[in-house]
């Protein structure tokens, strides 16, 4: 899941500060290995800054607190959104890598993802059919524990072929 991303896609709907941000990560988060710490978020906030694809709005300043600053996106900021958007689908290998193109979808045209989730779905059908011919030379020589292991990577690659064509009928809905 793509941290920039979903900083990005958060800030084009209003102005937050990292803590919130941090918060709706982690509800949206649905893959347990995608955390995120302070260090991280805030180095991620700053590159950005540098690169002009977000800006301080405000910093408030409370007494009893540290300071907060509210960022929001640039132009800039949202061109880069639309164009990592297409970049993760571009290098899909694995799904949970789209959660954060896939909540931010809305950010992007259509007709590109389409063609874009053509080729991740030709990569998953391409990686079935070399997978399956691999294993029918081999499949006689093989322990049943890699048998067992075999059915799972074979079904987990199904599974991410079927997600990619529920995928395709979403963006198809949004047209």
């Amino acid at each position: 899941m793509s941290l920039q991303i979903f900083i990005l896609g958060v800030l084009s709907s209003g102005h937050h500060h990292p803590y919130d941000i941090k918060k709706m990560f982690k509800q949206n988060v649905l893959d347990e290995s995608s955390k995120i710490n302070d260090g991280t978020l805030y180095y991620n906030f700053e590159v950005m800054l540098k690169k002009g694809y977000i800006e301080k709005i405000e910093v408030i300043r409370d007494d009893n607190r540290p300071e907060k600053t509210t960022y929001g996106i640039t132009p800039l900021g949202k061109e880069y959104l639309e164009q990592e958007i297409y970049v993760s689908f571009k290098n899909f290998t694995r799904v949970d890598a789209l959660y954060s193109s896939v909540l931010f979808l809305k950010h992007a045209d259509p007709k590109k993802l389409m063609f874009l989730i053509e080729e991740a779905k030709e990569k998953v059908q391409n990686k079935i059919k070399a997978d399956t011919a691999f294993w029918e030379a081999v499949r006689d020589e093989t322990p049943p524990a890699v048998h067992l292991i075999h059915d799972h990577s074979l079904s987990l690659l199904k599974i991410d072929l079927e997600w990619l064509n529920k995928l395709e009928q979403l963006v198809m809905a949004q047209q």
